[in-house]
Order: structure tokens, then sequence, then C-alpha cells
């Protein structure tokens, strides 16, 4: 007799993209901290997605909650892919057009659980919520500046924007590829957890989590601006280039801080 988690369509559907992001890391550079979160989330969102069917009470719709929070890093995990070039411009928003539909499939079953009681069962159409009001953690978002359509809704968020900017500007600069690996893997690492966490906060159900996530991107970004300086010391990095970086890392910061406030007043 099959697991219930067996019988889920999301669950089925998470199989292949946990198997190609397998691949993927595999083939890509270890000092990309992306690698460890993009398996880790993606192995999250599997697990959660398992432990929730299997629970009771509110547990269920906590191990959805943290199913819905993995895929949103996910999708923050092949923005940055792009960026790095690990993952083409095509490759990637194919890949997150999928991860779109595993996060509505998942905030759906979210909503058939909590009106249902919490039985293990899915609704028609692969959880069509029409007539209801749109979660923020899947709601459309209108067309970026660049002409592509929004698959999450972080993606319209200026915060978010002007993290990816900054990750770009950083991810692009040869002075920055050329680093000795551990600096390049710390730069890295705070890099990617200031992007990641305003992703995924944004899509979590309570203030207490939104602010939580927020508030380690805007801790990862001030540790970040702190490690450029310290490279521009040890004469890593130009002091012309970083200061350009830490312009972005200063809106981000502002940003998230307002953000914050605004969720705790």
């Amino acid at each position: 007799m099959p697991f219930n988690h067996e019988n889920l369509k999301v669950y089925q559907r998470t199989l292949p993209f946990n198997a190609k992001v397998a691949i993927w890391t595999d083939q890509w550079e270890r000092r990309h901290a992306l690698c460890d979160q993009l398996s880790r989330a993606a192995a999250s969102m599997l697990e959660n997605i398992a432990v929730a069917s299997a629970a009771y009470s509110t547990m269920k719709l906590r191990g959805l909650d943290f199913a819905i929070g993995s895929s949103l890093e996910c999708a923050a995990c092949l923005d940055l892919a792009r960026i790095k070039q690990l993952l083409d411009i095509k490759s990637a928003h194919k890949e997150k057009e999928e991860l779109s539909r595993i996060l509505r499939m998942l905030v759906g079953l979210r909503k058939s659980w909590a009106l249902s009681g919490q039985s293990v069962r899915e609704t028609s159409a692969e959880y069509s919520t029409q007539g209801e009001e749109v979660d923020k953690a899947h709601d459309k978002a209108r067309d970026k500046e660049d002409g592509e359509s929004a698959l999450f809704h972080h993606e319209t968020l200026d915060v978010y924007k002007v993290g990816i900017l900054a990750a770009t500007a950083l991810c692009s600069s040869d002075t920055v590829a050329r680093l000795p690996n551990p600096v390049f893997r710390r730069l890295d690492q705070l890099l990617t957890s200031m992007v990641l966490n305003i992703a995924e906060g944004n899509g979590r159900f309570s203030d207490a989590d939104q602010a939580r996530f927020l508030g380690t991107s805007h801790e990862s970004t001030i540790k970040l601006a702190a490690r450029l300086d310290l490279c521009v010391t040890q004469n890593l990095l130009p002091q012309d280039e970083v200061n350009g970086w830490k312009v972005l890392l200063q809106r981000v910061s502002v940003m998230t801080s307002s953000m914050i406030v605004g969720i705790q007043r």
C-alpha cells in the first residue's frame, strides 16, 4: 500500500525537479553557495510535502508552509544560477515556470486542507483557486520592466530587484571571480542569503516569519558590506568597484529595515 504522499500530484511533480537539481549541482563548482542552498531547498520541498501528508492537526499546514517557502527559495536560486551563467536564460525560465506550477499546487492544497478538516486529498483542476482571493505567495505579477513576465510575487518587489542588481554586479566582476576560494565563498554565502531570504520571507503566511526572514536578509547585507570593506583593506578588490556595490547594498539594507518596521507595527 502506498504512502499518503505518493497519491499527491504535487509530490510526484516535485520528484523530477529534485532529480534535475542533483544533475545541475553535480556539474557546478562547489564554491558557489547556491549549490548547497538549491539542493537543500529542493529536498526540503519534497520531504515536507511527504511529512505534511502524514501529520495531524495544524502540523499539516506547517509542513506545507515549509514546502512553499522552499519552492520560493528554489526560484531565487534559479535567478542566481542564471546570473552566474550556470543555467542559460531559457532553461532558467522554463524551470521557474515549473516551480510556479508546483507553488500554485502547494498553495491550493494548503487551502483545501484548511477548509476540509485537513484530509489528504486534492481538489480538481490542480488546486484551482479561481474566485478566491489570491495569496501573495503565488500571485500573478505584472510584467517586469524588461518585458519578461514575473512568475513569483517577490520578483515584483523593489527590494528583490535591487538585490538581483547587486548580485549581477558582483557576479559579473572579474576581480571577484579571481578571489581566493575561501574569500569568494564567504562573499557568495552572504550574497545568496540576502537574495534568498527576501524571496522566502515574502511567501510566508505569518508576520513573524516574514520579519524573521527579512531580518536574516538585512543582516546578511550588512555583513556582506563589511566583508567587501575587508577585501579592499587586503587589496583584494578595488575601492571604486566596491563603492558601487555598496550603494546597492545600502538600498537593500534600508528597504529590508523599513519592511521589518512596517510588519511589526
